[in-house]
């Protein structure tokens, strides 16, 4: 590949990924006016200031984040 090629390439891959987080950011900003940011959204427990630091978009606390990776891997395995 050449270094335009290569350029192009990593253009368009960041493209692609501020697409997808664009939505994940306005989701978080419609739970804050709503007051539900920063809760868990299967346990409703409050999501870590650390975590929320980390990942601002986070949706589950890390308890529930952990299983649910967890269980995607027993079943991609």
């Amino acid at each position: 590949m050449t270094t335009i090629g290569l350029q192009s390439a990593i253009a368009l891959r960041i493209i692609d990924r501020e697409q997808k987080l664009l939505p994940k950011i306005q989701k978080a900003l419609r739970l804050l006016r709503a007051g539900d940011y920063g809760y868990c959204k299967e346990s409703g427990e409050p999501i870590g200031i650390r975590r929320l630091i980390a990942r601002p978009k986070s949706e589950y606390c890390a308890e529930v984040k952990a299983q649910k990776e967890l269980k995607e891997h027993q079943f991609r395995g």
